[in-house]
C-alpha cells in the first residue's frame, strides 16, 4: 500500500532551524538507505503550475498523428523527441506507453569525442502553431524541477556526512537532465506500461497525475502502490548514486501497470550529472560501508544490464559492468531501449 512511502517535508529545508535541519537530512538517510522512495512535499512548486503542466502534456497527447510524429524520435540522434505506443523496450520487452523526451537544450558537437558526447544535441518542439506555450511551459518546469533536484542533492550529501555542496560539485558544471512525459492507456492483459527497471540516473523526480499504476519492488514476491499523493512528488534515487555510495542509497525496481480503463499521465524528470563525470565512489564514513557489508539485501543490489550483457543471458539485475564515467551509463541506458534508433544513427558503434 501507498502508506508504506515516506513522506519528506521540504519546509523543514527551507525554513527549519539547524536541529530541524539535521533532523530532516537524517530521515532522508534512513528513507533512502531503507525504501530508494519517497514523497516530497512543500517542494516549492505550486499546485497551479504543476496542474498546467499537466494539462499541457494531455494536449500534446491530443494532438492529431501527424502533428506528433513531425517531431518522431527516430529522426534525432540524441533520442528526443515523440514515439508511439510500443516504441521502448524495457528489460527487452515492450512497454505499453506513448511519450516523449527532452533534455538539455544544446548544439550538437561536432565529431564527438568520446563517442557518448554524441547524445548532446537540440530537442525537437511540436509546432508553435500546433500547440502554443508548449516549448516555454515544458522549459519551465524543467528548470523548476532542476532547482528542487539541486536541494535533494544538497540534503543527501549532508546526510552522507558530506559537505553540503559535495555532489553538486562532483555533477560538474553541465549537468544531463531529462525529462519524459507520458501517456499509458490501459496495459494490456499480460503486459507492461512500463516493466520492472531501475532508473539509470542518480535521482527522479516524478509527477503524477490523479490515477496509480506505478508500484515499487519489496521483494522478489512483494509489491507496493505508490499511489498519487495531491501536491507531491515521489523522488526515487538512480543506479548511480547507489552504486557512488557503495550500495548504501538502494535504486528500488518499479514498473507502471495501468489497470483502469482512464488514461494516467505523468512527468518522470531524471537528473544526471555532466557527461564526463567520473563515477568514483563518494568518501562517505566507513561506518556506512560496513552496513552495507553486514546486509545481504545491500550487498547484493545490482546494476541494469547493458543490451551486450542481456544478449549473452546476463539477468536484467546482474550487471556486472561498472561504467568509469557517467556518459558510458548513459550511452548504455538509451541503446538498450532504442536499439533501432542506435542501429540507425551509429551503426559502426552498436557493431
Amino acid at each position: 500500500m501507498s502508506s508504506q512511502i515516506p513522506v519528506i517535508d521540504l519546509k523543514q529545508w527551507f525554513d527549519g532551524d539547524d536541529r530541524t535541519r539535521r533532523e530532516l537530512c537524517a530521515q532522508v538517510k534512513q528513507v533512502c538507505h531503507e525504501t530508494g522512495f519517497f514523497y516530497l512535499i512543500n517542494h516549492g512548486i505550486a499546485a497551479r503550475v504543476s496542474a498546467d503542466y499537466l494539462a499541457m502534456a494531455r494536449a500534446f497527447f491530443a494532438l492529431p498523428l501527424a502533428a506528433r510524429q513531425s517531431i518522431d524520435k527516430h529522426n534525432s540522434a540524441q533520442f528526443r523527441g515523440w514515439e508511439q505506443l510500443g516504441s521502448e523496450l524495457t528489460n527487452n520487452q515492450v512497454d505499453y506507453r506513448e511519450q516523449i523526451d527532452i533534455g538539455v537544450e544544446r548544439a550538437v558537437i561536432d565529431n564527438p569525442d568520446p563517442y557518448y558526447m554524441a547524445l548532446v544535441g537540440p530537442n525537437q518542439w511540436p509546432p508553435r502553431a500546433a500547440l502554443p506555450g508548449f516549448r516555454e511551459t515544458v522549459s519551465d518546469y524543467f528548470t523548476r524541477l532542476s532547482a528542487v533536484a539541486r536541494q535533494l542533492l544538497r540534503i543527501m550529501s549532508l546526510a552522507l556526512g558530506l559537505e553540503e555542496t559535495h555532489i553538486e560539485r562532483v555533477f560538474g558544471d553541465n549537468p544531463s537532465p531529462y525529462m519524459k512525459l507520458i501517456r499509458y492507456p490501459r496495459t494490456q492483459a499480460g503486459g507492461q506500461g512500463v516493466g520492472v527497471h531501475k532508473d539509470s540516473g542518480f535521482l527522479t523526480l516524478l509527477l503524477q497525475d490523479d490515477n496509480g499504476g506505478l508500484e515499487a519492488q519489496a521483494n522478489e514476491s512483494t509489491w507496493y502502490r505508490v499511489d498519487p499523493m495531491p501536491g507531491s512528488l515521489v523522488v526515487n534515487t538512480g543506479e548511480l548514486l547507489q552504486l557512488v555510495t557503495h550500495n548504501y542509497f538502494i535504486a528500488t525496481p518499479h514498473r507502471v501497470i495501468n489497470r483502469i480503463e482512464s488514461e494516467r499521465f505523468s512527468s518522470a524528470f531524471f537528473y544526471s550529472p555532466d557527461l564526463n563525470t567520473l563515477l568514483e565512489p563518494l568518501p562517505i564514513d566507513t561506518a556506512l560501508i560496513e552496513q552495507v557489508h553486514r546486509s545481504a539485501r545491500h550487498r547484493s543490489e545490482g546494476l541494469m544490464a547493458s543490451r551486450a550483457e542481456m544478449a549473452a543471458g546476463t539477468g536484467g539485475m546482474e550487471s556486472r559492468m561498472r561504467p568509469a564515467v557517467f556518459g558510458e551509463k548513459y550511452w548504455q541506458r538509451w541503446v538498450r531501449s532504442y536499439p533501432d534508433i542506435a542501429r540507425k544513427f551509429y551503426p559502426g558503434l552498436m557493431e
